[in-house]
Formats: C-alpha cells, sequence, structure tokens
C-alpha cells in the first residue's frame, strides 16, 4: 500500500473521431479537444503525476492522442501498457497500487470498456454511465480511491 491515502484517478474517453470508422486518428474537433484538456486537467484538478492510455491498434490511437499534449505540457510519458479489452489487469493493478502508486492518474480509454473499467475498481453501479454513450466525448470520471477501500466517483463535464 503506499503512503497516499487517496488516489484520484481521472477517467475518460478519448476526444472526437472521424465519421470514417476505419481512420484510426482523431477527429479535427478531437484534435481541439485534446489541446483544451492540456490546460484544463491541471488547472482543474492539479498536475497529473501518469497518464494511461489503452495502446495503439489497427483501428485506433485515439486514446494516446488524447493525453500527448497533456503530457507534452507536463512533461510525462503516457503509459500504454494494455491494449483495450485488458480494462481488467489495469483495474487489478491500479487497485493494488503496485503498478501505479501514483495520486493523480488521467486515464484515457475507449467508451465501451470504461463502465467495465469503473466495475474492476469497485466503482458503485450508478456512480458512472452503466453504457457509454456513444456520442459523449466531455465526460470525466473522477474516481478517488480511498486507503479504506471506498471508491467515490464523481462525474465532471467539461466546459468546452
Amino acid at each position: 500500500m503506499t503512503n497516499t491515502p487517496t488516489q484520484t484517478l481521472l477517467i475518460m474517453r478519448h476526444a472526437e473521431k472521424p465519421d470514417d470508422d476505419t481512420d484510426p486518428h482523431l477527429a479535427p474537433v478531437g484534435q481541439v479537444r485534446a489541446q483544451q484538456l492540456a490546460s484544463y486537467i491541471p488547472q482543474t484538478f492539479g498536475t497529473p503525476s501518469a497518464i494511461i492510455a489503452a495502446a495503439d491498434s489497427n483501428r485506433s490511437v485515439r486514446p494516446r492522442e488524447t493525453v500527448e499534449p497533456l503530457a507534452a505540457s507536463i512533461p510525462l510519458t503516457i503509459q500504454t501498457p494494455y491494449a483495450d479489452a485488458q480494462f481488467a489487469k489495469l483495474a487489478a493493478n491500479i487497485g493494488r497500487r503496485d503498478a501505479f502508486p501514483q495520486p493523480l492518474i488521467v486515464i484515457c480509454w475507449h467508451h465501451g470498456e470504461i463502465p467495465k473499467l469503473m466495475h474492476g475498481l469497485g466503482a458503485a453501479v450508478g456512480s458512472y454511465p452503466a453504457s457509454w454513450d456513444k456520442l459523449v466525448f466531455n465526460l470525466i470520471l473522477k474516481t478517488e480511491l480511498k486507503a479504506d477501500g471506498t471508491v467515490l466517483v464523481t462525474q465532471v463535464q467539461e466546459p468546452f
């Protein structure tokens, strides 16, 4: 267990994708959102001590692209050790705090797996969307993991 009594995770979906589902990159509007997140996250939540994104695949590099401006501004290296479907492994490692002991972590993932990730972290059903609306790109799940095992989730709407 770490000396940090509360670990805060900022869990979010990647920014907007293009209409062409075969394009693995962010849409121009998504690139703008990624730039805005680079100042919004530190100003609103503090400076992250780690940034994790779903690993790149042939179908999508959007999670990494979403947090690249933030990582460059701090600067931090984006950690991408888990494929999108490996959300359970990520949740288990964060829960143990051995692989990721940092006090403030940004996690950028694909919308279909975020509810499963939240469940794996022990968040209460109803504190996060049971299924992530495919049109929602501006929601951050501020997830506080308390030393006593309590998980508190606050849904934060980005103002842009």
